[in-house]
């Protein structure tokens, strides 16, 4: 009997119309089939997916073809491309008699669907965007689990990175710090590289740490994430030494305002444009919201950017079972910014918080 996961991306199939799906997005790969193998670039998969209406074929080069085997779920076959996936999937679209097929068209290269075409001329693609992600949005009890481990190792590596920071030491001293505490943590790396953002520099909401000396008074973002068994922690949190100016004082409290009244916001049914709303109205209430240039939120699992987005441009529709982030902030250029980020798992009526660590500054 097939999983709950797998028979929900089987239903997409027929959802489509379509015989099966080409499955090219190494996240979503992991995903059907559990193999952990990485993509060297988009033209060099480490294997590919392809998804039917009642069976995964995973095919992989000879170098990963035992991993493969080793790794892949009870709803997964594996098979040996040989010649290269493009003539491996044209060999078994003909040997099932597909004349219909999905494809993501994200992360297709035009060479090999135009390959494809000529391979299979009475078939017709046609492209499916990103419905598979919409399936990994809502997480199973299991994945909720891997990210509550997830965020437990950043809570607990940004405490410990955050008693060694000192008035003086670099920005990339105090990045390297926290990649060090998460690895004492337990966590297998970093789900994205550290931001540790000081000064003018936390005006910049993806500043890469550089050389610059950490001073007494000033904002210090670190934004910061664990990683288990592939599953991503997210975290931020701005932190100062000595006495901030007023100024800095107040931008954080405006930023506090915003996200405590988002923290709790979140439900099932909610679009990510109301949800982002709630902490956009707070700083236009504030006449602070021309500082605020990013989204509220975005979905965490497998990516540290997923589905669903909580932004004024957002299609999506909160459901429970989804794990978002709430960062709202604030970033005057040249200036300073401050951004304070927990995550939170979508419930049945209303939303958890998963994050444990302080934001005690003030």
């Amino acid at each position: 009997m097939a999983s709950a996961r797998s028979t929900r991306a089987f239903a997409l199939v027929d959802e489509m119309g379509v015989d099966a799906i080409l499955v090219t997005n190494g996240t979503n790969r992991r995903y059907l089939t559990s193999f952990t193998g990485d993509d060297h670039a988009i033209d060099e998969p480490g294997g590919l997916t392809v998804l039917g209406k009642d069976v995964i074929w995973l095919f992989a080069p000879a170098t990963n073809l035992p991993w493969a085997q080793a790794e892949a779920n009870a709803d997964t076959q594996v098979k040996d491309w040989g010649n290269g996936w493009v003539n491996a999937f044209a060999d078994l679209a003909q040997e099932q008699g597909w004349t219909a097929i999905g494809f993501e068209d994200a992360t297709t290269t035009v060479a090999s669907y135009n390959k494809l075409v000529e391979l299979l001329p009475n078939v017709s693609f046609t492209p499916v965007g990103n419905i598979i992600d919409s399936l990994r949005a809502i997480k199973t009890p299991e994945e909720v689990e891997m990210l509550r481990t997830a965020l437990h190792m950043t809570d607990v590596a940004f405490e410990a990175a955050a008693a060694r920071a000192r008035v003086g030491m670099t920005e990339k001293a105090l990045a390297d710090i926290v990649a060090e505490e998460l690895k004492n943590a337990g966590s297998e790396g970093e789900s994205f590289p550290t931001i540790v953002a000081s000064g003018p520099n936390a005006a910049k909401p993806h500043h890469a740490p550089g050389d610059r000396i950490i001073q007494e008074g000033e904002p210090i973002i670190i934004d910061m994430g664990a990683l288990h068994q592939g599953y991503a922690g997210d975290l931020t949190r701005t932190i100062w030494f000595g006495e901030p100016s007023p100024e800095l004082v107040t931008m954080y409290q405006n930023v506090q305002a915003a996200f405590n009244a988002a923290i709790g916001a979140a439900k099932p049914g909610m679009t990510g444009v109301e949800f982002d709303a709630v902490a956009r109205d707070v700083f236009k209430a504030q006449g602070t919201d021309q500082y605020f240039v990013h989204s509220l939120g975005h979905g965490l699992g497998l990516r540290v950017h997923e589905a669903p987005s909580a932004s004024f441009r957002s299609k999506d529709t909160l459901a429970a079972g989804m794990v978002v982030t709430v960062e709202p902030g604030l970033y005057v250029p040249g200036v300073a910014g401050v951004r304070i980020e927990d995550v939170v798992l979508v419930t049945n009526d209303g939303a958890e918080n998963l994050t444990r660590a302080p934001k005690n500054v003030l």
